[in-house]
C-alpha cells in the first residue's frame, strides 16, 4: 500500500520538478497579508460557504468521484448563481470560496463510504483505508455499532485536524512559502531518501524498491498523459476485498448471484459510468460549430496520441501475461482474475483502436527525461542494497547537490552529512535497520564510537 502510494504519486511529482530544474516559485509575493480582508469576505459569503460545504459532502460520499470534480462543479455553481459573471477568472473571491469550502467538506464526506462500506471516496480516503487495514481495523457496519467509539474518534480527529491545519497555515504561511524559493534539485535527495526509507519499511526487501520503481514508471506515463492516478490507488486498495467477497458470493449463491436485483442495479450504474461520458461527448460535438470542432480535435490529437498508446499497450500486455498465468487454475480460483484482466485488456484495446483512428503526435522530451530518471532510480536501488543505505545516501546526496544542483562544496557536504546524521538518529530512535551492504557496517561502527 505504501509502495503503491509513493510510486504512483510522489516519485512522478519529484521527477517532474527535477526536469524543470528550478524552484517552485520564482517571483516575490505578499503571502501573509490581507488576513482581515479574507475573513470579511468569508463572513459576507456565508450562504455560499454553507451551500458549497453541503454539496461537497454529498459529492465526497460518492466513491471515486470526490475531489476530482467537486472543485469545478462548485466553481461552475458559484459562477451561475452570481449576478456578475465577468469577474470570474479575474480574481472574483466567490470563485475561491466556493471550491475551497466544497473541497474541505469533500474530504469528510468521503469518509462515509470508506468507513461504512470499505469503498474509498477519494485518493486520500484510499490511503486512509489502507492505513486502517494495516492496523487490522475492518471497515463495515460494525464501525457504527460495536466500534462506534472508534468512529467518533475519527470524526473528531478530522474536525480538529481541519481547525489546527487552518491555524498552522495562517501562522506558518510566510516561513513555509520560503521553501518554494529553494531550487528543487537541492531538496530532491532529501525527499527521495525519506521516500525510500518509507518504502523499505513495507517488507524490508529489495522487491520494495523494484516495485516502487515499476509503479513510478506507470505513474510518470499516466501523469504526462493526464490519466487519473487516484483510480490506480483505489483499485489496488479494493482488489483484495473485491476478490474475497466475489469468492464468497460464488460459494454461497454460485453464479446465480449475477441475476440478483442489487447486482443488476450496480452493474447498470457501472455501464452508465463507462458509456454515458462517450455519449455526452458526441452530443456536445454535434452542438459545436465546425471551427470549434476542428480546434478541439486538433488539441486532442496533439496532447494524447503517442503516450495513450504506450500506456494502453502496457496495460494490455499486463492483462495478457496475467491472464495466461491464471488460465490453468481451477474455475473458482481463476474467475475473478479473468474478469479483471478481461476488463483491463478490453478497455486498453478500445483505447488503442480509438487512437489509431485519430492519429496525432505529442512532444516526448519530458517523457524521455522521466524514463531516464526511472533508470537512475533502479541503479540507485541496486546500490542501496549492495553498498548500503547510509553510504549510498551520503554519496548520492553529495554528488547530486554538487554536480546537478551546482551548489558549493560546503553546502553540498553540509546537507549530505546532515542527512546521514538524521538517518542514524532515526534508526536508533525508531529501532529500524537499513540495508547494510558492503560499507554500512563501517559507518555504523564509527557512529557507535562517536
Amino acid at each position: 500500500m505504501i509502495v503503491v502510494g509513493l510510486g504512483i504519486f510522489a516519485l512522478p511529482e519529484i521527477i517532474s520538478l527535477l526536469i524543470k530544474n528550478k524552484s517552485i516559485a520564482t517571483k516575490g509575493n505578499q503571502l501573509g497579508q490581507g488576513l482581515g480582508q479574507g475573513l470579511k469576505d468569508v463572513m459576507s459569503n456565508l450562504p455560499l460557504v454553507g451551500r458549497s460545504s453541503v454539496f461537497g459532502s454529498l459529492v465526497g460520499a460518492i466513491p471515486g468521484l470526490g475531489g476530482s470534480v467537486v472543485d469545478w462543479m462548485t466553481y461552475s455553481f458559484a459562477m451561475s448563481a452570481s449576478k456578475d459573471k465577468s469577474q470570474f477568472g479575474k480574481g472574483e473571491i466567490k470563485g475561491v470560496i466556493a471550491p475551497e469550502s466544497a473541497n474541505n467538506a469533500c474530504s469528510c464526506g468521503s469518509m462515509i463510504p470508506t468507513i461504512l462500506f470499505g469503498v474509498p471516496g477519494s485518493g486520500s480516503a484510499a490511503v486512509f483505508l489502507g492505513g486502517m487495514l494495516l492496523l487490522g481495523i475492518q471497515p463495515g457496519v460494525s464501525m457504527v455499532s460495536t466500534h462506534l467509539d472508534l468512529t467518533y474518534t475519527i470524526i473528531w480527529s478530522l474536525a480538529l485536524a481541519n481547525i489546527l491545519g487552518a491555524a498552522l497555515c495562517i501562522f506558518l504561511t510566510r516561513p513555509i512559502s520560503m521553501l518554494t524559493y529553494i531550487k528543487f534539485s537541492i531538496l530532491a535527495p532529501v525527499i527521495l531518501t525519506l521516500i525510500l526509507f518509507a518504502a523499505y519499511q513495507a517488507t524490508r526487501s529489495f522487491g520494495d524498491f523494484l516495485a516502487l520503481g515499476g509503479i513510478a514508471l506507470i505513474g510518470v506515463l499516466m501523469k504526462n498523459a493526464d490519466w487519473p492516478r487516484p483510480a490506480f490507488l483505489i483499485g489496488f486498495v479494493l482488489s483484495a476485498g473485491a476478490e474475497n467477497y466475489f469468492f464468497q458470493s460464488i460459494q454461497f449463491y454460485e453464479y446465480s448471484w449475477f441475476t440478483r436485483p442489487g447486482v443488476l442495479i450496480i452493474g447498470a450504474l457501472i455501464l452508465c459510468g463507462l458509456f454515458l461520458p462517450t455519449v455526452f461527448r458526441r452530443m456536445m460535438r454535434k452542438r459545436q460549430t465546425p471551427e470549434e470542432a476542428k480546434a478541439a480535435s486538433e488539441a486532442a490529437l496533439v496532447t494524447n496520441f503517442n503516450l495513450d498508446i504506450w500506456i494502453a499497450g502496457l496495460f494490455l500486455l499486463i492483462a495478457v501475461v496475467f491472464g495466461y498465468q491464471v488460465w490453468g487454475e481451477q474455475t473458482l480460483t481463476r474467475a475473478f482474475p479473468l474478469i479483471a484482466v478481461t476488463l483491463l485488456g478490453g478497455s486498453s484495446l478500445m483505447v488503442i483502436i480509438n487512437h489509431l483512428r485519430h492519429r496525432g503526435q505529442i512532444a516526448t522530451a519530458e517523457i524521455r527525461q522521466g524514463l531516464f530518471y526511472i533508470v537512475g532510480f533502479f541503479i540507485m536501488a541496486f546500490l542501496y542494497f549492495e553498498l548500503g543505505f547510509l553510504t549510498t545516501t551520503f554519496v548520492f546526496s553529495l554528488s547530486f547537490i554538487y554536480f546537478f544542483a551546482r551548489a558549493g562544496s560546503v553546502k553540498s557536504l553540509s546537507i549530505a552529512f546532515g542527512l546521514l546524521v538524521f538517518l542514524l538518529v532515526l534508526g536508533r530512535v525508531m529501532s529500524v535497520d537499513y540495508p547494510e551492504g558492503l560499507l554500512d557496517g563501517y559507518v555504523l561502527a564509527i557512529a557507535n564510537l562517536v
